[in-house]
């Protein structure tokens, strides 16, 4: 499947904030490029930059690239069509009108090989930001999150040996909800949010709510299913659009947690706010994947 971005153009009026809300999110536009992370996952060590529309500006954008044999440093762009284009052999990074482009090649990465089990790291390609103004969820009344996406390509490979299990590709909005309580017994706990948006083994993704088992601090990772944004499937070729009210989902993610012995530390929502926001695409099989996502907003609304 391929399809272009021009879906995008004449539509970012629709993805700004309204009276009353209060944009948390810096840079939603991905005006002033991004940080190139370098692949060791765990660390945070800045590599370089992919260049935003200026040269003096400072990313707010994170760019993950856990487990890459190809990372980004400090690419040139390439201009086409008026999209600010980065590519390498195995991924690429458009922005255009407002609108990123993340695409992944594995093949690449992986030498063609699948891998054999669940201990092997897998590739990403995330873009990522803290979250540092945001209320917490007692305080707020509304935690509006809004985008566009498309798939630009999907392509799965499946040599002798492939798995749906170990070989999926998928790409998320993630959240984390912490406490940022200092003088709470829970201060800095906190688990994962998912919005699934494609997953090659499921016309919707489907809910998940269970530990974090490829990362060592085994958080609760409470995903609750494509359908809770959207009934409109992704990998049908269209525009998906969301538009959704995250504070009841989150406060549905806490109590989920408590029952299932997590968040131990504090059972007051007012402990509890989003601490950061990442998007992009987990490939631990072999495919060509892309998705472009624009006109996103993350706003508060308070009484």
């Amino acid at each position: 499947m391929k399809a272009g971005i021009t879906w995008a153009l004449g539509l970012l009026a629709a993805g700004v904030a309204v009276a009353g809300e209060r944009e948390l999110l810096r840079d939603p536009e991905f005006r002033a490029g991004f940080r190139t992370i370098a692949p060791t996952a765990g660390q945070r060590v800045v590599l370089g930059q992919l260049a935003g529309e200026t040269a003096v500006s400072t990313p707010a954008w994170d760019l993950d690239q856990w487990h890459s044999r190809f990372p980004f440093t400090n690419p040139p762009p390439r201009f086409l069509a008026g999209q600010r284009q980065f590519t390498n052999a195995a991924k690429w990074v458009t922005v255009s009108n407002g609108v990123v482009t993340l695409g992944v090649d594995s093949r690449p990465e992986y030498g063609d090989r699948l891998r054999r089990s669940p201990a092997e790291p897998w590739v990403h390609l995330l873009v990522e930001q803290a979250l540092t103004t945001t209320p917490n969820l007692a305080e707020v009344s509304r935690l509006r999150l809004r985008f566009a996406a498309q798939l630009t390509e999907a392509e799965t490979f499946r040599p002798a040996g492939y798995t749906p299990d170990l070989h999926a590709a998928q790409f998320q909005l993630v959240v984390t909800l912490g406490n940022t309580r200092r003088d709470s017994p829970g201060f800095r706990d906190f688990l994962w949010f998912v919005a699934p948006l494609y997953d090659d083994r499921h016309a919707q993704p489907p809910r998940y709510v269970n530990r974090d088992f490829a990362d060592p601090s085994a958080k609760l990772i409470f995903n609750p299913g494509t359908d809770a944004f959207t009934t409109n499937r992704l990998r049908d070729g269209g525009r998906v659009v969301v538009d959704r009210d995250l504070r009841p989902l989150l406060l549905e993610a806490l109590n989920e947690a408590w029952r299932l012995g997590y968040l131990p530390g504090s059972r007051d929502p007012a402990d509890y706010r989003l601490t950061t926001l990442n998007l992009g695409w987990e490939v631990p099989g072999l495919h060509r994947v892309g998705l472009a996502l624009g006109q996103l907003i993350l706003t508060a609304e308070t009484p």
